[in-house]
């Protein structure tokens, strides 16, 4: 993914001065480390964290741990400041701020690096434990320095996601359900393909957009993790929840690595063992929230739909070998295999 720098600079700088207002500086190394007076002032690092997630997701449930651990940890040496709802621009602008330390640290599912990003592909990876086997191994350690060496940004850890579910105006009970269906799905080539290995017709366009569109028939339903769904009130114009489970994204967390590498050892710690607890601390949540959304759209009059998934996996087997092989070569598509059981 190639970003034109100095047009989104500028878009970026814009933003930052008006939606983050009174945010104050970034924080230097000195600031960090301590000073000849003494302990670092309260509120002296500043951590503005941005993400996609809305309130009820454990996204937005993690980022909310993270920064109370954090700032209990450092005894309020470090303030974070959060931005959810993409409240600090798209994710290329905010990957583009987190490149240039206008943004400290984000999450997103998109982590600006091809060869973990396509880890979502269908039915390759089934749990996030895999995830994170995969970025603890030499493989994901190269990639992971990839994106510290191409974009100045650091994956640190993973933040859950629910697995990706279809709502649908018409029941889908076994893949033949699924031909010709209109179906809105992002713009990325692993969603399309893997749609059309299911026999249906995907159609990229905007999530807002897609409320009016099965209200209106342009398409029949659309695909995302159940609090997206719910979040969106989906359940409330379509009549199927169909559980086909077909990827598993989580979030990743990023974070710039000048800044990181800036802090003291005891800070960078402090953020990585906050990452960790964070994480388990949404996984948990989303356990929960996973009954309470399905219940949601049972309540809204949705019926659930749970049909074979050995055809949809089969069915996507061509999409997994031609795009693993295509972005991690013959032999780390084999060894992301291995990880994966498979």
């Amino acid at each position: 993914m190639k970003f034109k720098r100095v047009l989104v600079s500028l878009l970026s700088a814009a933003m930052m001065l008006s939606v983050l207002a009174g945010c104050g500086g970034n924080s230097g190394s000195s600031a960090a480390s301590g000073s000849s007076t003494g302990e670092p002032a309260q509120g002296s690092i500043v951590i503005k964290y941005s993400t996609w997630a809305n309130e009820g997701e454990a996204a937005y449930e993690g980022m909310m741990k993270f920064k109370e651990l954090v700032e209990a940890g450092s005894n309020g040496v470090i303030k974070v400041e959060t931005y959810p709802s993409n409240q600090a621009g798209t994710t290329n602008e905010q990957v583009e701020q987190l490149s240039m330390n206008q943004l400290q640290m984000m999450s997103s599912g998109d982590p600006a690096i091809e060869e973990i990003e396509y880890l979502c592909l269908p039915y390759l990876f089934d749990s996030l434990d895999q995830y994170s086997e995969f970025l603890a191994s030499d493989l994901g350690q190269q990639y992971i320095q990839q994106g510290i060496d191409e974009r100045n940004a650091r994956v640190l850890d993973t933040l859950p996601r629910s697995p990706r579910i279809i709502s649908s105006n018409f029941a889908i009970n076994s893949l033949a359900d699924m031909k010709n269906m209109k179906i809105r799905a992002p713009e990325k080539d692993y969603y399309v393909k893997t749609f059309e290995a299911f026999g249906a017709n995907p159609t990229p366009m905007d999530l807002g957009e897609c409320y009016s569109a099965m209200q209106t028939g342009v398409v029949d339903g659309q695909e995302n993790p159940i609090e997206t769904i719910v979040s969106y009130g989906f359940q409330n114009v379509n009549k199927y929840l169909v559980m086909t489970n077909h990827m598993i994204k989580p979030a990743f967390v990023m974070i710039n690595n000048d800044f990181f590498t800036g802090l003291s050892e005891e800070y960078q710690q402090l953020i990585i063992d906050a990452c960790a607890e964070s994480k388990a601390a949404a996984e948990e949540y989303m356990e929960s929230a996973m009954e309470k959304d399905l219940q949601t759209c049972i309540d809204a009059g949705m019926t659930v739909c749970e049909p074979d998934l050995a055809e949809f996996e089969a069915a996507t087997q061509s999409v997994r070998d031609e795009l693993g092989v295509k972005i991690w070569g013959e032999d780390g598509y084999a060894a992301i295999k291995e990880i994966a059981g498979k």
